[in-house]
């Protein structure tokens, strides 16, 4: 059994390793996780694969008690489809990091993420920062985004991102993710 787990509350040591104990301690296993600190919030959501509904069951009740605990949110939905690791990238793509820095203004995500949605492309991950304060305050975006082996397809997102890029004030840059030797 394999189910989708998400996790908000204000930020304190503890919640991870609470949360993968009770994983372990009902016989289940991590498969997959993000997570972030946003702006003192917690955020995580994480794949978990049980084995029975009894372990299900004991997962989930000490899920409830962590939740009282430690004033945090919990849900979990049962996800019903067979997952294939690997399954985040779309075949016949390259997945590649797209980053974007300039004065934090309204519509940056909006912006690069429309032109990626109007040529069909997706994002497999999205992250997003303001650092700094006052007139030192800088956005960061990085996204990681499936790009079809089309050469004409590369050139054309430059000439676009340079548009935006003119329009906002910012600076982006996009280069493929080399696979590694481990």
């Amino acid at each position: 059994m394999m189910f989708v787990i998400t996790v908000t509350g204000k930020d304190r040591p503890g919640i991870i390793s609470s949360l993968t104990e009770i994983l372990y301690r009902s016989g289940g296993n991590l498969e997959d996780a993000s997570m972030t600190i946003l702006e003192g919030e917690f955020a995580m959501i994480f794949l978990a694969e049980l084995k029975s509904q009894s372990a299900y069951q004991k997962f989930y009740e000490g899920l409830q008690r962590l939740a009282k605990k430690m004033g945090l949110m919990i849900q979990t939905k049962e996800i019903k489809r067979q997952l294939n690791r690997g399954e985040k990238h779309r075949l016949g793509t390259v997945p590649w990091v797209i980053s974007v820095l300039g004065k934090d203004r309204a519509g940056i995500v909006f912006r690069v993420s429309r032109l990626l949605a109007d040529h069909g492309l997706n994002i497999t991950d999205l992250n997003s920062k303001i650092m700094g304060r006052g007139k030192q305050t800088t956005y960061a975006l990085v996204l990681e985004v499936d790009i079809p082996r089309q050469p004409d397809l590369i050139s054309q997102l430059k000439r676009k991102f340079q548009v935006i890029e003119k329009t906002l004030g910012l600076k982006i840059s996009f280069n493929p993710i080399e696979p590694s030797q481990f």
